[in-house]
């Protein structure tokens, strides 16, 4: 049953955190994310009049895409690299051994849960949104540009999958 809201507040759309225990520099560089959006098809049930329209059994879910600014060191963007070739198709066996290591000391696995916490008006976490098994997807180039006018650092997004995700107020 839904209820009426009480509160005024608007969501604030600069204050929120991603927390990502695979990825800790990424972490602290994110610039924005999006809530992504899911959606039902829906079943159509053929009749000799016309079609009727049904729910669907399962639910499809975008992706979950970060943009993220470049550190000097570029420290973020190798370590999203690094994951997605180790996942993908590793061009020696060190890479895809690395992971395998990680897996196993560290207690990661190819997966990743994250948590996008966003923050009430008084900067304190008030809405978690937590994705279970988060993996990379890709990552977009970085646009380097001597003709810039304004010195705004340059950025690249990752784009995530991941198998559901919840909301907790």
């Amino acid at each position: 049953m839904s209820t009426v809201t009480t509160n005024k507040n608007f969501l604030s759309p600069v204050e929120f955190q991603l927390v990502l225990s695979r990825l800790p520099n990424v972490e602290f560089f994110i610039q924005s994310a999006n809530v992504p959006g899911y959606n039902s098809s829906g079943t159509e049930l053929p009749t000799p009049f016309k079609i009727i329209n049904e729910p669907s059994d399962r639910l499809t879910y975008d992706d979950f895409t970060v943009t993220v600014i470049c550190d000097e060191d570029m420290t973020a963007f190798r370590e999203i690299s690094e994951w997605l070739v180790a996942l993908t198709y590793p061009d020696t066996f060190d890479q895809y051994a690395d992971l395998e290591k990680e897996e196993q000391g560290s207690g990661r696995t190819r997966k990743s849960d994250a948590t996008l916490v966003i923050l009430n008006s008084n900067k304190n976490p008030h809405v978690k949104i937590k994705f279970t098994d988060m993996f990379p997807t890709a990552i977009s180039g970085i646009q380097l540009s001597t003709s810039e006018t304004d010195l705004s650092p340059p950025t690249f997004e990752i784009t995530f999958r991941y198998h559901n995700y919840t909301i907790e107020v």
